[in-house]
């Protein structure tokens, strides 16, 4: 009877900690009855590390992983039909640049009973789990902590987002405007100029009048990774290297670093943000699409994901999971460690 009494107090315990969203998995490596998740990725080589993630997190957990490959939106969504009729459990997928396309497919999984998310990118208003490298105000205050680590914390500076853009570039703009007054005071907003993500030499020009017109600047700060090419361009050109700096969004371009991008960092042009490890994310992902599966909901709190990831932070005003932890920043001191050879 004790031993039974020490197992139901247990398992309330457990309840409660789920409904207030503190520390609420079972083990990563708990095995229960299997469940089929459903992994839709890029055939871009960027996803690799994300699928041995995935691979990871499913062999610890019991389930079976099927990774199908899809590069524009009505491959992806025929997939995701063919999933549907296949009756999986949970299915996550990137959205890559069309995120809008895949809600009415989604809708449909939902509506069988199956679990969605979307990993790297959002896909706001489909009702998906967002499973992202990093939670989405860490990176932008990492971004604007890595410009104020180069300028003092003080002088005039730019924020450079891009149209057209993922819609997360907006909330990293909100974030950082938030952010930089109350935590940098000396630093002075002069301007929020749009880049076109094209990065052409016309671009270029642009942010090289830019800097020259504002004789006070001392840095920008680039959301999208196009302009995180564009801008380091323009102040190299515009010969204010060790006088203007920038932070750049550097995803996409790590493990190893971009060797443009290297060259930028070494020369002291930038110093770049990286959103974590994409293994972790790949991880995350198919440990959420697991605990979906097996009738769990999330509520904002921290999560014991065990694993690589450790533990993951939900947000339910923005459906978002994220590793708990800063992102990596990439500067001229430790640029050798993650620069290809």
């Amino acid at each position: 009877m004790f031993h039974k009494n020490v197992l139901i107090t247990l398992m309330m315990f457990a309840a409660v900690g789920s409904a207030a969203g503190l520390l609420a998995s079972t083990a990563s490596g708990a095995r229960h009855a299997q469940r089929t998740i459903a992994f839709v990725r890029e055939t871009n080589g960027f996803f690799d590390p994300v699928q041995k993630g995935a691979e990871a997190a499913s062999t610890a957990l019991g389930d079976r992983l099927i990774v199908e490959t899809a590069d524009d939106a009505p491959t992806q969504i025929s997939t995701i039909k063919s999933l549907i009729a296949q009756h999986v459990d949970a299915i996550a997928v990137d959205p890559q640049d069309h995120p809008a396309a895949l809600k009415p497919v989604l809708a449909q999984a939902q509506a069988a009973g199956i679990s969605t998310l979307s990993f790297d990118q959002a896909i706001a208003g489909s009702g998906s789990i967002w499973v992202n490298q990093t939670g989405s105000t860490a990176y932008a205050q990492a971004l604007a902590d890595a410009l104020a680590a180069q300028t003092g914390s003080k002088g005039q500076y730019a924020i450079v987002p891009c149209r057209p853009a993922n819609p997360i570039v907006q909330t990293w703009l909100k974030a950082i405007k938030a952010y930089i007054p109350t935590q940098y005071p000396r630093m002075k907003r002069v301007a929020v100029v749009y880049g076109d993500d094209s990065g052409s030499p016309q671009e270029t020009a642009m942010f090289r009048h830019l800097i020259k017109t504002h004789p006070h600047m001392r840095g920008l700060i680039a959301l999208c990774q196009t302009e995180a090419f564009v801008v380091p361009q323009a102040i190299i050109q515009a010969h204010k290297v060790g006088k203007v700096f920038a932070a750049g969004n550097g995803e996409g371009y790590c493990e190893p670093v971009d060797a443009q991008l290297a060259t930028y960092v070494r020369r002291g042009a930038e110093d770049i943000v990286c959103g974590g490890d994409r293994a972790k994310l790949g991880y995350l992902t198919a440990w959420a699409a697991d605990y979906l599966a097996r009738g769990h909901t999330f509520a904002s709190g921290q999560y014991d994901v065990g694993g690589p990831v450790g533990t993951g932070s939900y947000d339910a005003r923005n459906m978002e999971l994220a590793p708990l932890g800063q992102p990596l920043t990439i500067t001229k001191a430790n640029i050798d460690q993650y620069a290809g050879g």
